[in-house]
C-alpha cells in the first residue's frame, strides 16, 4: 500500500457529507474502530502525545457511539474523542467525505460556523455550494434550524432535500428564511494571478493538494519575474494545507536554493536524540536545533522571485500554508497580513481502513519546527498587521491592507 505525506488541516467547508441519514450496524461500527486503533496506535506519532490512551478517550463517549445509527453523527462522535488528543490531523473520514477529499466534489451546506450569542455565526462559504449560491455571507448568523433557535452545532440536515435556515444577515440586520437545498457541488478554486498596478502582482492559491499545479504556479512567477514586479501578495486565506512536495515547490519558487524549510520531528529522530544527547524526547524545539533542517529549497529550471513579499492570512489557514508563512516570514522577510493562523501542523497521512467500505482516518507522523526555531502546532502565526474586517462583493480589507503594508 502506498500511501503520500500530506500537511492539511483537513478542513472541509461544512463538515457534512452527501451520507445524510446513511444508517450503519453496530457490526460495522465495531469494524471501523478496531481497524482505526490498530492503525493510530501502530503508526500515529507526535512527540509527547500517548495515543495509547485512545480506547480511554472512546470509552467516555461509548454512550454516543451505541446511539448513533448513521454514518455523520458516529463520525462526528469519533472526531470528538479524537479531539481529546489535543492535536490537529487525526479524523475519521466517512466513505463519502473520504472519496470528497479525492474528487473534490461534496454534498452539503457549503459553509464553516462558530458559535456566536445568537446561534452559529457562519465564517466561510465554499464559494460553489448551496449557502453561497442563496447569497449568503461571512457574517450572517444563523439563529435557527428548523425552527429550532440558537443551534450550538453544526445543522445536520435530514433525508429530506431541504434544510430551513433562519438568517439573520450582517449587512442588513433583517431576519430571513432560507430553505438550503442538498446537492453536490465541486470544492475546487482556482489558482490565479492578477495585477493590482505594473510593479505589483497577487497570487491566488486555495490548496496545496489535489489543485495545486506545479506547472501553472511555475508560470505565475515567471510572468512576475518577466514584468520586474517589485512586490507580490500571495493569497493563502481558507488555504487548509496539502503536499509537502508542493509546498517545498512553492518556496523553492521564492528563496534562493538551499532555503532551510524546517525540521519534521519524527519518532526515529526523537529516539536518536534521546539516545545521543539523553535530551527531552518532548522537546521538539531542541531536537529541531540538535538534527538541523530536513529540507531545503531546491534548485528549479528558473530563477527565483526574490522581490518584496506579503502573506494574506485567516484562521483557515492551516498546515503547509503556516510553513510557507513562516519560512518565507523568516528567511524572506514577508508581511503576514489579515488574522492568526489555524496553529495545526503535522505531517500526516492518509489510511483506508481495511474492510469498512470506504471508511479512512488521517493519521499525524510527526511534528514541524520552522527554520527558526518556533513550533507552529498550537502556535497560530500572528499577522504583523492585523484586519478584522471579511472581504465582501466590492471590497478586500486585507488585501488592501497588503498593499499599503508591502509599500
Amino acid at each position: 500500500m502506498k500511501f503520500r505525506s500530506f500537511l492539511t488541516l483537513g478542513i472541509l467547508l461544512g463538515s457534512l457529507s452527501s451520507a445524510f441519514g446513511q444508517a450503519i450496524t453496530p457490526e460495522s461500527k465495531t469494524k471501523v474502530l478496531q481497524t482505526m486503533q490498530a492503525s493510530i496506535q501502530r503508526q500515529a506519532f507526535v512527540p509527547g502525545v500517548d495515543f495509547a490512551q485512545w480506547p480511554t478517550f472512546l470509552e467516555k463517549r461509548r454512550s454516543e457511539l451505541d446511539k448513533s445509527e448513521d454514518v455523520p453523527t458516529f463520525v462526528n462522535t469519533v472526531n470528538e474523542a479524537l479531539r481529546d488528543f489535543g492535536i490537529s490531523h487525526i479524523r475519521l473520514f466517512s466513505p463519502q467525505s473520504a472519496k470528497a477529499r479525492i474528487t473534490g466534489v461534496t454534498q452539503n451546506f457549503g459553509l464553516r460556523t462558530e458559535k456566536s450569542e445568537s446561534g452559529l455565526k457562519i465564517t466561510a462559504l465554499a464559494p460553489k455550494g448551496p449557502a453561497a449560491q442563496l447569497g449568503l455571507e461571512a457574517g450572517d448568523e444563523i439563529i435557527a434550524v428548523e425552527g429550532m433557535e440558537k443551534p450550538t452545532t453544526y445543522p445536520i440536515p435530514s433525508d429530506r432535500e431541504t434544510t430551513l435556515l433562519t438568517i439573520k444577515r450582517k449587512s442588513t440586520g433583517l431576519i430571513k428564511n432560507y430553505m438550503v437545498l442538498k446537492k453536490a457541488y465541486s470544492t475546487d478554486q482556482p489558482n490565479t494571478l492578477t495585477w493590482t498596478n505594473k510593479t505589483t502582482a497577487v497570487l491566488r492559491i486555495p490548496s496545496f493538494a489535489r489543485t495545486y499545479n506545479v506547472k501553472q504556479i511555475a508560470g505565475f512567477i515567471e510572468e512576475v519575474n518577466a514584468k520586474k514586479a517589485k512586490s507580490l501578495v500571495i493569497d493563502l486565506r481558507g488555504n487548509g494545507g496539502g503536499l509537502v512536495s508542493n509546498c517545498n515547490h512553492l518556496l523553492s519558487l521564492l528563496t534562493p536554493v538551499g532555503t532551510p524549510i524546517g525540521t519534521q520531528v519524527g519518532r526515529q529522530m526523537a529516539e536518536r536524540y534521546i539516545q545521543t544527547v539523553g535530551g527531552d524526547g518532548k522537546d521538539m524545539v531542541a531536537i529541531a536545533k540538535w538534527a538541523g533542517p530536513t529540507s531545503k529549497t531546491f534548485k528549479l529550471s528558473q530563477a527565483p522571485y526574490l522581490g518584496k513579499l506579503a502573506i494574506l492570512l485567516d484562521k483557515g489557514s492551516a498546515s503547509a500554508s503556516e510553513i510557507s508563512s513562516a519560512v518565507l516570514k523568516e528567511e524572506r522577510g514577508a508581511i503576514l497580513v489579515g488574522k492568526p493562523s489555524a496553529g495545526a501542523v503535522l505531517v500526516s497521512f492518509f489510511v483506508p481502513l481495511r474492510d469498512t467500505e470506504g471508511f479512512e482516518v488521517q493519521v499525524p507522523l510527526s511534528d514541524y519546527v520552522s527554520p527558526g526555531g518556533m513550533r507552529l502546532e498550537k502556535n497560530p502565526l500572528k499577522p504583523d498587521v492585523t484586519v478584522e474586517a471579511v472581504a465582501t462583493e466590492t471590497s478586500d480589507p486585507v488585501l488592501e491592507s497588503a498593499l499599503k503594508a508591502i509599500k
